[in-house]
């Protein structure tokens, strides 16, 4: 069992701390709404697999991917918001994943697993992955912090100086939509969206300079994951809604460190 505990924490960790760094950015450009719709379009891929009888991730970072792509190209080039594309794509993956896992047999157990998710079913085999996915998210974020940050507060700024402003909002809707993938199977669908709000929202009651807000971010992370993770084994509770309840809980107790 102690085993286990140390591998979920792991995993939780490895992709708790790219995410912090994403959510900085996400909750700064106010596009707190997109993991909500990146994560629910997974379930259309995710219904996939359990018909076919996959254990592979193929099919969630397909759907993901051009999720978001998608969402990215109708609102650079189809003159639509966000929002908008997002709740469409919201919808309809919810739709066809119902539909798909209903000629599944046992689907309603399958909804729960994938809604709510199961951090401490993990395996051996899944480290491997999301090792691989920390560095692509750490290596995404160090690589091109610099851009992103001038994209976020000035876009038109950026564009001067020479930045690829949407060679880098494609990528990063890319490089987010993996780290969801992968977060949905430790927390589910409804909880992941968590993990990129709630850093951001707790690092800004610290701190008001950036390196603050991610050094707290990745801090009630982490924390919230390890503890999480012991507190739902202890008293036998859903991992990923103990995970979820405790960084609320370290979010308001910020509250009381808010800076003016």
């Amino acid at each position: 069992m102690v085993e286990l505990l140390v591998r979920a924490c792991l995993i939780g960790v490895l992709l708790a701390i790219p995410l912090a760094f994403m959510s900085y950015f996400v909750v700064m450009r106010k596009m707190t709404f997109a993991g909500v719709g990146i994560a629910h379009s997974a379930f259309g891929g995710i219904a996939l697999n359990f018909l076919l009888g996959l254990s592979s991730f193929v099919f969630p970072v397909l759907f993901c991917l051009l999720a978001s792509l998608f969402i990215g190209f109708m609102y650079k080039r189809g003159g639509f918001s966000e929002d908008s594309v997002i709740d469409v794509v919201f919808v309809f993956s919810m739709a066809f994943g119902v539909f798909v896992l209903s000629l599944s047999e046992g689907y309603s157990a399958n909804i729960m697993g994938i809604l709510f998710g199961d951090i401490l079913s993990v395996a051996n085999s899944d480290l491997l992955l999301v090792a691989s996915v920390f560095l692509l998210g750490m290596l995404f974020v160090s690589y091109f912090f610099s851009q992103l940050q001038i994209i976020t507060y000035n876009e038109e700024l950026a564009r001067i100086n020479g930045v690829k402003v949407d060679f880098l909002y494609y990528l990063f809707w890319a490089v987010l939509s993996i780290l969801i993938v992968f977060s949905i199977k430790l927390i589910g669908i409804i909880l992941v969206n968590a993990f990129l709000v709630l850093p951001t929202l707790t690092g800004l009651n610290i701190s008001r300079g950036y390196r603050g807000v991610i050094v707290v971010g990745v801090l009630v992370s982490v924390v919230s994951i390890i503890a999480g993770v012991l507190i739902s084994y202890l008293l036998n509770t859903p991992a990923g809604a103990t995970i979820v309840l405790l960084f609320v809980v370290l979010w308001l107790i910020s509250f009381a460190f808010r800076k003016a």
